[in-house]
This record gives C-alpha cells, sequence and structure tokens, in this order.
C-alpha cells in the first residue's frame, strides 16, 4: 500500500482597495495564479469585478486570515487616505499604494497627523510593483504582482531554511 500525502495549505490572501482599472487587472491576474481575492470598494463600484472571492463594501478589510496576506490600494484618487489608513491598519506581508511617490509621501503625511504610527507608515511600498516601465493598467497590474510574488517566496525561503 502506498500512502500520499499533500499538503493543502490556505491560499495567499489579496486584498485590493478601490476599483480602478489597475485594480480589476491585478484582480483578474492574481486568480489565475492562485490567490483568494478580496475586493474592497463602494458598492457602485463593484461591478468592476467581474471575479472575486469575497466582495466588501467599502474599505473595512477583514482583520483575521489565514496565510499571507497582500494589500494593494488603487483608488485613484476615489478614498485614497480612507483605503490607506484601512490598509496600514491590518497585518499584512506586504502593503502598498498605486500612485507616484509624490503624492504617497503627501498621504503618508496626512496619515500621520490623523495618528498612524511610524512603524506601519514604514510599511507602505509605493509607488507599487517592480520599476518595469509599465504603463498600460494589464503591465503595471504584471509589475504589482511580480513583487507580491517576489516577497511570498522569498519569505517562504526564509522560513523553510532559517534555524529553529
Amino acid at each position: 500500500m502506498d500512502i500520499f500525502i499533500e499538503p493543502v495549505l490556505p491560499h495567499p490572501q489579496l486584498v485590493l482597495c478601490g476599483s480602478s482599472p489597475v485594480a480589476v487587472a491585478i484582480a483578474d491576474l492574481a486568480r489565475r495564479i492562485g490567490f483568494d481575492v478580496t475586493v474592497c470598494a463602494p458598492a457602485a463600484e463593484q461591478a468592476s469585478f467581474t471575479q472575486a472571492d469575497r466582495r466588501i463594501e467599502g474599505y473595512a478589510l477583514p482583520v483575521e486570515v489565514a496565510g499571507m496576506r497582500f494589500v494593494v490600494v488603487s483608488t485613484q484618487g476615489r478614498g485614497d487616505e480612507a483605503a490607506l489608513q484601512a490598509a496600514l491598519a491590518v497585518e499584512a506581508d506586504y502593503v502598498a499604494f498605486v500612485g507616484s511617490r509624490k503624492k504617497a509621501e503627501v498621504l503618508k503625511a496626512k496619515l500621520a497627523e490623523r495618528g498612524v504610527a511610524p512603524e506601519r507608515l514604514a510599511k507602505l511600498k509605493a509607488p507599487a510593483g517592480l520599476d518595469l516601465g509599465a504603463i498600460t493598467p494589464d503591465e503595471i497590474a504584471v509589475s504589482i504582482l511580480a513583487e507580491i510574488v517576489a516577497v511570498r517566496r522569498s519569505k517562504h525561503s526564509r522560513e523553510a531554511y532559517s534555524p529553529a
């Protein structure tokens, strides 16, 4: 008799705040590569997403999540502060903002004034994604997902090979 054991691990969680074309492209591509996708956006904007594992009206991110969690804020000026504040309030392996470095610095300063802890603000990756010279929403989504995969795999490598 042969016994095969196959571990069933939770899928990594990708939380998208906003419904920009970049967020929609990320949701589509992320599902194809095995992420569970949660979409956080106002109800009127939810129709932009054809598929999502979970939908949340507004930016009330789930606090407890099994496995790794990655959060991308892609609001394009519609709820930037609220979405960023929510994203920085939860535990995540990666938090990124789709926007310019200058815009991110302005938002970080506003959030600091609101009392967001400096160590939380330091975790924010802005602009999101690897610098591939991406221009279109799909290209930007690829650059962001490539960065997320790199973070995910490097964390797994460190955990798998670090001495106990």
